[in-house]
């Protein structure tokens, strides 16, 4: 098997390294950059110490304005703002992020060392919506649904069925829905899109990304943050669509509904049986992701045809070391898992 360029890897830290400038979504000493390709926090492990230590901290605007509202304080001299398709130059390596679909403000990485070796990182992503990233040497890969029975069918139609069911679970009262942080923004998005305009009643830390979400141009509708004057009315009216984090999902029925029952709703995406599952008269197992499932990372390896894969097994886990296994046998690109999670 080719050996992967000892310039590129994934580290233990969770570290992407791509060149020897410049690193993503983990910490290590002795790099000049580390790019945030998104929020989610296992991306930005290590993050305090890389903006003491390191140079520059890149990201999208969208990505280093949400960084900031999480509690990351990242001075003007180290904030290295890239937009998409934007490139700049790191000590003879150059620099450019590319649209990945997946939170907003998420973003691929690409670097064209000063040897003329291309090297890329995909970070989390889904398709349709996502650049295929062309013409690298090397490509390193999330693979978080790399195994062949992980498959959603309905990933292109998810979004509107799950329209659907909020927009009838409204027609009864209040709707809760449950996710991680970024992906509940997504959502909101989401349902503005098919025309669901009724309140959002988020937290203070989702109402602080929304605000930086308008700020940025998108165009969230109405929102309320709990514990104002504002929710209480909107929490008397029976009528919005209350966001809470994944992990409260255990703690839906005491949730306050005024005399009403309100709708749950959990969004997984290690939901493969069927895209919804209503698991009691009022509470729904949506199988919604943003992460590409097993058909579309083979779908973007094989248009991408990178000359060596790498699988991020820090992130993967076993899904990583199968995935790559597959793309050696099925598509002749040699790939391997870093760090190595076969033991």
């Amino acid at each position: 098997m080719q050996r992967p360029l000892s310039t590129v890897g994934v580290l233990e830290t969770g570290a992407i390294v791509l060149g020897t400038n410049i690193i993503a979504d983990g910490h290590a000493v002795g790099f000049s950059v580390r790019v945030v390709t998104h929020i989610h926090q296992d991306h930005i492990v290590g993050l305090s110490r890389s903006i003491r230590e390191l140079g520059l901290i890149a990201g999208t605007p969208l990505t280093l304005d949400l960084l900031e509202v999480s509690g990351y304080r990242i001075p003007p001299s180290k904030r290295l703002v890239l937009p998409y398709g934007v490139s700049v130059s790191i000590d003879g390596d150059v620099l450019t992020l590319k649209q990945a679909n997946h939170v907003p403000g998420a973003a691929e990485v690409v670097v064209e060392l000063a040897n003329g070796t291309r090297v890329g990182y995909t970070g989390d992503f889904k398709l349709p919506g996502t650049d295929i990233l062309y013409e690298l040497d090397v490509l390193v890969i999330d693979a978080t649904y790399g195994v062949e029975e992980w498959v959603r069918p309905w990933q292109e139609e998810i979004d509107l069925l799950l329209a659907d069911v909020v927009q009838e679970g409204l027609m009864y009262g209040p709707v809760y829905i449950y996710g991680y942080y970024g992906k509940i923004e997504e959502i909101m998005l989401l349902l503005r899109r098919h025309g669901v305009d009724a309140p959002f009643l988020v937290n203070q830390r989702v109402g602080r990304s929304v605000s930086v979400l308008e700020r940025h141009g998108y165009r969230v509708g109405d929102v309320v943050v709990d514990g104002t004057r504002e929710a209480r009315e909107v929490k008397r009216s029976g009528w919005y669509i209350g966001f809470r984090h994944y992990s409260s999902w255990r703690r839906r029925r005491v949730l306050p509904s005024n005399g009403l029952r309100p709708v749950h709703i959990l969004l997984t995406g290690w939901e493969f049986r069927e895209p919804l599952r209503r698991v009691s008269p009022r509470e729904w197992i949506v199988s919604f992701s943003d992460h590409a499932d097993f058909r579309q990372l083979v779908s973007y390896v094989e248009e991408a045809r990178p000359r060596m894969l790498i699988v991020d097994g820090y992130r993967g886990g076993r899904a990583a070391a199968y995935f790559a296994s597959y793309v050696s046998k099925r598509l002749g690109i040699p790939a391997t898992v870093m760090p190595d999670v076969r033991g």
